[in-house]
């Protein structure tokens, strides 16, 4: 029979948080004017290059409008 634990611990008392690797925007960038160079398909190749998996570089080509506009805004604010 399994052991009664309290409701309170959830069974991660001793376990932390795992940290999350995320991409910088200018990262982003760079990754989808590779894109635009190598016209497509290398998913594989530049996942390898930031450590990163296939989907998490199709998820920044399926946000590439909003990536480019924050970004372009982002440079328009600093450069003031």
């Amino acid at each position: 029979m399994a052991p009664i634990r309290n409701r309170g611990d959830a069974g991660n008392a001793s376990k932390h948080k795992r940290s999350r690797d995320v991409l910088f925007i200018s990262e982003k960038v760079k990754i989808l004017e590779m894109m635009e160079i190598g016209g497509g398909g290398m998913y594989a190749g530049i996942a390898r290059l930031y450590c990163k998996n296939e989907f998490s570089i199709c998820e920044v080509m399926k946000k590439k409008e909003n990536i480019s506009l924050f970004y372009h805004l982002f440079r328009i604010k600093l450069k003031r």
